[in-house]
């Protein structure tokens, strides 16, 4: 099967990004073949590469036919690079996919196709060049310095030397780093493995990740980089251990609502700022429609959220909850320096979800888990819930399942905004507005 050529049509861009084809082996079996940078439509001649899936990773050996309009990419990366998957889409092609991500995981939550096209928004992107957090993978041997992406399925480090989704700052960093890296002894630089890059109020928050520790050369040597390239502060970090800050010329800081927040190294922030503004300007829209005096903001890290539900428009009462204690301490910080009426408490919600008890006083929550998503959670806002339920999810696989959950327990979804912080790639950030359904009379 494997090297195996022939003729195929594009049907679809499947959920990864790749266009998908039905081909016809020697055995006479049908099977589905997966291939990049392809449209709808397109004639290709294709070689069968590797197993994946429910079919077969595909190379594309020649283009015979081209049926829709494309784009030129972006990036001279673009085929090798897995960042980025749809660089070839025209812009309302592009635009188009990703809002029928969003579609398909509310049919997946059980909404009929219809309601789920009504319900659906239209995507918010965010700007080329504005992604302001990215992690390198670092590759260093005797022949040469590689920091960049993996390669799209593949472990090889693709040597990034221009980016069009990145924020500048990031990037020239990145080509700062691999410089120096160039410059260290051998095994001294061998030992990193990638680097973690995020763009804060007030400079770069950088952790490099590593195999061991730094030397006493390695170590004056990166206070002297943080130096040059005036970061915020610098960290290493090797294996599970805490990440030691090797140069902390100053606190990494970020502002929501008006209120500065230190960042922990390697804290999570919304992929970019814009998709931040537009997700916090979202749940205050909703607000405003919502008589809510006793929120709760779930999974709320640093408060990326918290501040815009207690101080966006009228004042109210947050219970702000998160399980990283690091971000929780961030968050106590910025509340003390504030007065604002929020409470902050460390706990893990996928083992300890708020309960009846804990969930009956309140009016509304919000939730914004990590890819995993919030079934524990939903499984008792589904019973003991507020009214209102506003949902914040980076993965519709999971956002699918726990709105099911929800309208399963009595919910119904008012709207749907997608978001779309990851220019280019398959990634899609979604915006829910629930209410529980009033009982039957």
């Amino acid at each position: 099967m494997i090297g195996f050529e022939t003729t195929a049509t594009i049907r679809e861009i499947g959920a990864r990004g790749d266009g998908i084809a039905s081909v016809t082996v020697p055995n006479g079996a049908n099977i589905i073949a997966y291939v990049d940078c392809v449209l709808p439509g397109d004639e290709v001649r294709v070689a069968l590469r590797q197993k994946r899936g429910d079919g077969y990773g595909a190379e594309l050996i020649e283009l015979i036919t081209r049926s829709a309009p494309a784009s030129e990419p972006r990036c001279s990366h673009f085929q090798s690079c897995g960042g980025c998957a749809l660089q070839h889409l025209d812009d309302a092609a592009y635009r188009d996919w990703k809002r029928q991500k969003a579609v398909i995981a509310l049919q997946r939550a059980g909404i009929e196709p219809d309601d789920a096209e009504n319900l659906v928004g239209a995507v918010e992107i965010s700007p080329p060049a504005t992604r302001r957090r990215a992690g390198f993978a670092v590759h260093v041997s005797g022949s040469g310095v590689h920091v960049g992406f993996h390669g799209r399925f593949s472990h090889t480090v693709i040597d990034i030397t221009d980016c069009a989704v990145l924020h500048p700052g990031l990037m020239a960093f990145r080509d700062a780093f691999a410089t120096f890296l160039r410059a260290c002894d051998l095994a001294a630089a061998k030992v990193v493995n990638e680097l973690f890059v995020t763009l804060v109020d007030n400079g770069l928050d950088v952790v490099i990740h590593a195999s061991a520790e730094p030397g006493l050369d390695m170590r004056q040597d990166l206070a002297e980089l943080a130096q040059d390239q005036d970061l915020a502060r610098l960290s290493w970090k090797v294996g599970d251990a805490i990440d030691e800050p090797v140069a902390a010329r100053r606190t990494p800081t970020v502002t929501f609502e008006g209120v500065v927040v230190p960042v922990p190294p390697g804290g999570f922030l919304q992929a970019t700022h814009t998709g931040e503004v537009t997700l916090a300007n979202a749940i205050k829209t909703a607000l405003q429609q919502i008589p809510a005096r006793h929120v709760a903001d779930l999974f709320c890290g640093i408060g990326s959220f918290t501040f815009a539900l207690a101080l966006g428009g009228d004042r109210r009462n947050v219970l702000a909850v998160e399980s990283d204690p690091r971000a929780v301490r961030s968050l106590q910080y910025a509340v003390g320096q504030s007065a604002s009426p929020i409470k902050v408490v460390d706990r893990d919600l996928f083992r300890r979800p708020l309960d009846r008890s804990e969930l009956s006083g309140l009016d509304l929550v919000l939730f914004d888990p990590p890819r995993a998503g919030a079934l524990a959670q939903c499984e008792n806002l589904a019973v003991d819930g507020p009214e209102w339920v506003l949902a914040v999810s980076c993965n519709p696989a999971t956002f699918a399942r726990d709105i099911r959950m929800l309208r399963n327990g009595g919910y119904e979804v008012q709207e749907v905004m997608p978001v779309d912080q990851f220019l280019w790639s398959t990634h899609l950030e979604m915006f829910a507005v629930l209410r529980r359904r009033s009982p039957a009379v």
